[in-house]
């Protein structure tokens, strides 16, 4: 009997179709796979449409660009494969949408915004819903959905369309649903576009909260003109708002002065902010902020000022201790040593202030070494190494500086190789590996180098290879290295990642109840993208980088490099990245667009791994990306900024916010952009990347308080932690890149 049972499933998994359909998409053979799925068809029908084979004709079709065939197999798949029929409408939907049918469009994929809320398709079902209404669908179908039941991004993109529909007809509703969007969030597109619609209903003449909403959301989008007028509107003549929200809402005004460096507008609403602050904590804000204003206007004396009486406003308080370390930075750069040493004094006199002293004894330290003293040094890195993890590696960088100041080439190489321990792609790692490779650290290095190739311990061999690089004795220690790891239970199978065989995948051990998985087993990457994660665990290290690859070729580039990091964090800490496979290295830096970025970037002075790499760090190749700045698509730039760069290419029409989303047109901008920063800083890319982030103007003040052209000296002197985790990823990458394509 369980021999029967047994041949019964032999069989089974014998017939089953898929294995053989996937392996014919994977290797590119849609017209091929087409036949096949056709011949199961005809020849098992029964069989063939609980397995989904008319959804997947439907695909096959599709991708065929046979959009009216396409439509009637998935209108089959609706009694044939009921599990899959959400998928289905929204695929009738689409391809009649792309036919010239919006209206047909909205009707049918209303089905699938009103089935499961909890479906991963529901994002991109309520996107075309809303897109289908606005081209000629039927309002009436919003009324007929419970969209407070779905997700906050869909319920309010379906509140939005209702408030779309309204404004023909009953404006006072579609104001209503608006100001309730602006009420709850400021932030999304959805935000950015209520706002616009609102902005064209009110009277000028209204002042108080809608105004106000309307402007905080143009300030958040970069819309800074009209946010202005927005703001104003708000305040009425000093009656339209509570005393509380009036004063907030000028330190926004001052805010966007200062965005837009107005330096002198900036600084003049900050002092009246300043007097007229009714608590210590407020006196603070205004006083750091209009010292700001003058420090990026060049009136350091004057933002000097500010910094200390901000400091003494409030000793305590938030901006206490920034207001210290900006104050030490400008003193200490006009040669006002010991006023800055005294501030240093009262930032280690408080543990709380860790982050800052760390930044502050940094910013001394390298004062001090790139022009050759080093009396004061030791201290101050000892002090650093107390921050986080990357002021510990430049603390180790400096020390490394410090110690071929006093002539100790030993010491000095062992803290470089420190620095390439902690990441070798960090940009202070690419400066010591130059420093290690010139006088007088060369034989040293070498000698260090061999001694350690010599060792049993892995960790020394690992360093061998970090100093002796791409020489014979290099080459060795990295075999050797290799060999070590591969011994290794825990990280050999992550030097041996590889692509798991179809018919080796255990998704076929089992039946696929949920649509995801369905889709999944027949090869729709895209649609069942959400089923990866369960049926590729990151727990065997090869199916991992197979579901990752998987969603790379459905188009989702974000969720495979998440998915690669995912891997790469599982991996022991000492198996080396650059020892990995390089098929699965360049899932962690893919190179889409390639084409586009090589043409482009030269055109501009922009390397193309340069490019690329700072697409990846802002957007991970997402199209659709709204980031927390409204910065838009692959490249993030503003819409300030995209169209200030979209006229000096003499771009014909006016740049819409929905433009940035196409890549084509982004990353042209960004490549202008990147160009631009690049001639500006005379080729200096961590200053033009560190630009790019956190603006020219800041950019410039931080080049300013630099003693050197030094980039290592610009880096440890950047203003924030996000400017120098921005810069590290970008440079990162592109060593990636550079060594990858």
């Amino acid at each position: 009997m369980l021999g029967t049972f047994a041949l019964i499933l032999a069989a089974t998994a014998a017939a089953d179709p898929r294995p053989e359909l996937v392996e014919l998409q994977l290797a590119g053979q849609h017209r091929q796979a087409l036949a096949r799925v056709e011949q199961e068809l005809a020849e098992r029908p029964e069989p063939s449409r609980k397995l989904g084979l008319d959804y997947l004709r439907g695909h096959l079709l599709d991708t065929l660009g046979r959009y009216e065939d396409a439509i009637g197999a998935f209108a089959r798949t609706l009694t044939a494969s009921p599990s899959l029929k959400l998928h289905a409408f929204y695929w009738m939907a689409y391809d009649q949408d792309r036919l010239g049918h919006p209206e047909v469009a909205s009707g049918l994929v209303a089905n699938t915004v009103a089935g499961d809320p909890s479906s991963p398709l529901l994002p991109e079902a309520v996107r075309l819903l809303a897109r289908t209404i606005v081209r000629g669908g039927d309002c009436r179908i919003l009324q007929r959905l419970r969209a407070e039941s779905m997700p906050p991004p869909q319920r309010r993109e379906i509140e939005f369309a209702r408030g779309e529909c309204a404004l023909h007809g009953y404006p006072e509703v579609a104001r209503s649903v608006f100001v309730s969007l602006l009420g709850e969030s400021q932030d999304d597109e959805i935000a950015r576009l209520a706002a616009e619609r609102l902005a064209t209903i009110i009277s000028e003449s209204e002042h108080g909260r809608v105004p106000l909403l309307i402007g905080i959301t143009f300030q958040k989008h970069n819309d800074f003109d009209r946010a202005l007028i927005m703001l104003q509107r708000a305040l009425g003549k000093g009656n339209g708002l509570p005393a509380r929200e009036a004063y907030e809402t000028q330190v926004r005004m001052g805010e966007i002065e200062l965005a837009q460096q107005r330096w002198a507008e900036a600084s003049l609403a900050f002092t009246r902010l300043a007097n007229t602050a009714r608590t210590a904590a407020d006196r603070a804000r205004a006083l750091h902020l209009e010292g700001r204003a003058h420090e990026l206007q060049g009136a350091v004396a004057t933002a000097d000022r500010n910094f200390l009486q901000a400091y003494a406003a409030e000793p305590q308080g938030a901006w206490a201790a920034r207001s210290l370390l900006s104050a030490l930075r400008v003193e200490w750069r006009a040669g006002s040593e010991s006023q800055a040493l005294s501030l240093y004094e009262k930032l280690t006199a408080d543990p709380k202030w860790r982050p800052e002293t760390a930044r502050a004894a940094l910013f001394l330290a390298a004062s001090e070494i790139v022009r050759g003293r080093r009396d004061r040094v030791s201290a101050w890195l000892t002090k650093a190494r107390q921050g986080g993890h990357d002021d510990r590696l430049e603390a180790d960088y400096w020390n490394g500086r410090l110690a071929e100041l006093e002539k100790n080439g030993q010491e000095a190489v062992s803290r470089y190789l420190d620095v390439l321990r902690a990441d070798p792609y960090h940009p202070l790692a690419r400066a010591a590996r130059a420093r290690l490779a010139a006088e007088p650290l060369t034989r040293t290095t070498a000698a260090e180098g061999k001694r350690l190739a010599g060792s049993d311990r892995l960790s020394d061999v690992y360093g061998a290879w970090l100093l002796l690089g791409g020489d014979p004795a290099g080459r060795a220690a990295q075999r050797r290295l290799e060999q070590m790891l591969l011994g290794d239970r825990r990280a050999a199978p992550f030097l041996r990642l590889a692509q798991v065989p179809v018919r080796r995948w255990p998704l076929w051990d089992k039946p696929q109840t949920r649509p995801e998985e369905m889709l999944l087993a027949l090869g729709v990457w895209h649609s069942g993208s959400a089923a990866i994660r369960t049926q590729f665990p990151l727990s065997d290290p090869s199916l991992g980088f197979t579901g990752a690859l998987l969603l790379a070729r459905g188009g989702d580039l974000a969720g495979a490099i998440a998915m690669a990091e995912a891997l790469r964090a599982r991996a022991p800490s000492r198996v080396p990245l650059a020892l990995q496979p390089p098929e699965y290295r360049r899932l962690l830096y893919p190179f889409p667009y390639r084409q586009n970025i090589a043409a482009v970037g030269p055109i501009h002075g922009v390397e193309p791994d340069l490019l690329v790499a700072l697409i990846r760090e802002e957007s991970r190749f997402d199209t659709s990306m709204l980031f927390s700045t409204s910065s838009r698509g692959l490249t993030h730039l503003s819409l300030t900024t995209a169209r200030r760069l979209a006229g000096q290419l003499n771009l014909q029409q006016r740049l819409a916010p929905e433009d940035l989303y196409r890549p084509e047109v982004s990353i042209t901008l960004d490549a202008a952009y990147l160009g631009a920063l690049l001639r500006d800083f005379s080729g200096n890319e961590l200053a033009a990347v560190a630009a790019y982030d956190a603006g020219e103007a800041e950019a410039i003040l931080r080049r300013s308080q630099c003693f050197t052209q030094e980039p290592e000296e610009l880096y440890t002197k950047l203003g924030t932690a996000e400017t120098r985790d921005y810069v590290r990823r970008v440079l990162g990458s592109r060593e990636q890149y550079g060594e990858l394509y």
